[in-house]
């Protein structure tokens, strides 16, 4: 089995049907599974009742988001609207008219993941006016 990688649903029930006539150095030898995989089934058949693996929402790990959906809505709309605004800037109007105080990383992940680049600034513009403005400007020299 590859490291990392979840096992199947059927793979688990055959393990644990197998254990049943089977002691575990058999069980890896017809499954080709590690040992301590097939430890690890027998393990959670015997202390959750089952050996499939949770796949609902309630079964993720990780923080709970701090921006809803409105939230989200409302920076994609902000940035589609102006779309020269920095982070800070933006954290200040998600602050100010939707009331949620979050870090800039946050907008930006936010952002990020709603298929938004950056543009990084340079010498004191914003790409985002700069690139017609500075070719017109020193073209003529």
């Amino acid at each position: 089995m590859v490291r990392g990688k979840a096992l199947s649903a059927d793979l688990r029930l055959a393990v644990l049907n197998m254990a049943r006539h089977w002691d575990v150095p058999n069980i890896v030898k017809f499954t080709g599974c590690k040992t301590r995989t097939v430890e690890r089934i027998l393990s959670d058949y015997r202390r959750k009742g089952t050996v499939l693996q949770d796949r609902h929402a309630g079964a993720l790990q990780g923080l709970k988001k701090k921006l809803t959906t409105h939230d989200i809505r409302f920076l994609r709309g902000t940035v589609r609207h102006t779309a020269d605004l920095y982070l800070d800037e933006l954290r200040d109007l998600l602050e100010e008219r939707c009331g949620t105080k979050v870090h800039e990383s946050t907008v930006w992940r936010a952002l990020r993941r709603s298929g938004f680049t950056i543009k990084k600034v340079s010498s004191g513009y914003s790409c985002f006016f700069c690139s017609n403005w500075m070719t017109d400007k020193f073209s003529s020299h």
